[in-house]
């Protein structure tokens, strides 16, 4: 909400999203457990704009829709519980009220109609095997997702008394959807001390709500604003260790390699998908040095990454991309637990990152170098 010091101007918005969900769970058998269930959803978003001193430039947009979903899962395990699997769909009908656009002779989206989202129908499989005498878990999963495009992502607007209505949304819009697979192996070794895993993962984003600079004639006017891509494929590897040498010691890392890219270039010829590095690295430890102190390192070293800056606006709204080095960050913690009695007590606790002060960017701003913060919380 925002208006000026005399009051004079008045922008309300209002995103809600209202849910009511049951479930039921029956077990015919040890071997079976079924789930199923109902869930309702009504998303409303508003934007209202008023000014006292000009009573013509009133302008609201206010647009509701609902759904109704249901789902169902089968949770099934054989073999003395060394093979688990699972499977689910879930099926969403959505139904969207017309929405109120004022005021209705400059209203953007003339003419257009208003559909409802198609139908979602998604499905969800997993399977894990047991080697119980090696203590390893083999493991896959395939699943597909759909997302519905949200109401300010198709009507969203803007609208000021001097140059009236900005849009940003656009009723066409069609869902969003995913297909994605992965497989692993889990390894459990000196009885649970060691751990380690590694995963392969497959994303294809079949189709996305992206949101950049238009280009190409559009018939709302609109030169930034919503609209759907080709997605694009994301798949790598995730590997991970885990030791404890000792009861008071914990100690892991992980690497990821990712290789994502998009199907159509979002700006230029560029096709790597932004703000994502292909390599990450990250490793902590956590030493519990006597009964009420705890000592924390960890740190993140991640490979460079492509992201857009600040469109141009001198060159017709054009958007530069610009590589940025990975962020390489180390940070340390300490806490101590005092008792204040039976069931009360107080932690003190300090954190410090990125002790190597290293200069980084975020989205194009520079981030904060190095940082301190500590506190108390009491416990009861």
């Amino acid at each position: 909400r925002s208006s000026d010091l005399l009051g004079n101007q008045r922008t309300l918005y209002d995103g809600r999203i209202q849910t009511v969900n049951a479930q039921v769970h029956y077990q015919p058998s040890a071997a079976h457990l079924l789930t199923g269930g109902y869930e309702f959803e009504r998303e409303n978003y508003a934007f209202d704009f008023a000014d006292a001193s000009d009573p013509g430039a009133a302008s609201a947009v206010n647009a509701t829709q609902k759904s109704n979903a249901l789902f169902v899962q089968d949770q099934a395990r054989w073999f003395g519980g060394r093979l688990l699997a699972s499977g689910g769909f879930r099926a969403q009908y959505f139904a969207l009220d017309r929405p109120v656009l004022l005021p209705t002779a400059s209203a953007p989206f003339q003419g257009i109609s208003f559909a409802s989202p198609p139908a979602a129908y998604t499905g969800d499989g997993s399977v894990a095997y047991f080697i119980r005498k090696t203590n390893t878990k083999l493991r896959g999963h395939v699943g597909r997702g759909y997302r519905a495009p949200s109401l300010y992502e198709r009507f969203g607007a803007g609208f000021d008394s001097l140059f009236g209505y900005t849009t940003y949304g656009d009723p066409r819009l069609e869902p969003e959807h995913s297909i994605t697979f992965d497989a692993g192996i889990d390894q459990s070794l000196a009885n649970g001390k060691l751990r380690m895993s590694a995963t392969y993962f497959y994303t294809r984003l079949q189709q996305v709500i992206a949101f950049a600079t238009l280009t190409g004639p559009d018939p709302f006017g609109r030169f930034l604003g919503y609209y759907n891509s080709q997605g694009g494929l994301s798949r790598g590897v995730e590997t991970n260790v885990a030791v404890s040498p000792v009861a008071a010691l914990n100690v892991s890392a992980s690497y990821t390699f990712v290789n994502a890219v998009e199907r159509t270039p979002v700006v230029g010829d560029v096709l790597r998908t932004f703000v994502i590095p292909r390599h990450q690295f990250s490793a902590a430890a956590t030493w519990r040095a006597g009964k009420r102190t705890i000592l924390t390192f960890d740190t993140l070293d991640a490979g460079n990454y492509l992201a857009p800056v600040f469109p141009d606006f001198v060159q017709a709204f054009s958007t530069r991309v610009y590589r940025f080095d990975g962020l390489r960050r180390v940070n340390a913690g300490a806490s101590y637990r005092l008792p204040l009695g039976e069931f009360r007590s107080a932690r003190f606790f300090v954190r410090a990152e990125n002790l190597a002060g290293q200069e980084y960017f975020e989205n194009g701003f520079r981030t904060p170098g190095r940082t301190a913060n500590g506190g108390i919380q009491f416990e009861f």
